[in-house]
């Protein structure tokens, strides 16, 4: 089966000492992608713990019940992955987690978010954000999709470092998907900044 989408990720560590943003994307046997970004924001290994153990419950999950994924059931799955981590952590702070998961089925996409993450779509003339709504502990919708669509995630290290302006620019340059990503993420360490934080981008385009 030829895939209908390219995928592309890059990170940074910043000027942390822990590397607490964890993601993964996986297929179904028809083809659909799911997506998901965690990101535990403390700065010790409580914060990976916490994003490598969401990641994985919200993977497993859709695993088991790919026909069932709807909002609601992503927001299900982020309550349960929420009670994992407190399960799994026993002393210490427990990690403030922004999870985003995002679902391509067929000319679809299904998205929620929780936290500082940001989902944007680029449709070929601009960025929109998809999902924000600073009035909800979470967003979550389904919007349609064309063809060199391009789907992104970000953690917060990523979107609030970077202008939108440097963001889209390097979104419609003429690299391909996997260097448009490295250069996002160049984009935010060249600033130097002094309280960087972990940065993740993943770019997904829809390629038919």
């Amino acid at each position: 089966m030829i895939s209908r989408y390219q995928i592309g990720n890059a990170q940074t560590i910043g000027c942390r000492s822990v590397q607490s943003n964890y993601f993964s994307t996986t297929y179904t046997d028809n083809g659909d992608l799911f997506a998901v970004l965690a990101d535990g924001t403390i700065d010790h290994a409580n914060g990976r713990k916490a994003a490598v153990t969401a990641v994985e419950y919200c993977v497993d999950s859709f695993l088991r019940n790919p026909r069932a994924y709807t909002s609601q059931f992503m927001l299900e799955t982020a309550i349960n992955a929420n009670r994992r981590i407190q399960d799994a952590i026993f002393t210490g702070k427990n990690p403030r987690l922004s999870l985003t998961m995002i679902l391509f089925t067929d000319e679809s996409l299904q998205y929620f978010n929780v936290g500082v993450n940001k989902i944007c779509l680029y449709n070929g003339h601009n960025e929109q954000i998809l999902g924000s709504n600073a009035n909800n502990s979470h967003s979550s919708g389904i919007c349609g999709l064309s063809p060199k669509n391009i789907v992104y995630i970000l953690s917060a290290g990523a979107h609030t470092d970077a202008h939108p302006m440097e963001r889209i620019k390097i979104i419609e340059s003429k690299k391909k998907l996997f260097d448009k990503t490295q250069a996002i993420i160049e984009s935010v360490k060249v600033k130097g900044l002094n309280n960087q934080m972990n940065a993740t981008a993943l770019l997904i385009e829809v390629v038919k």
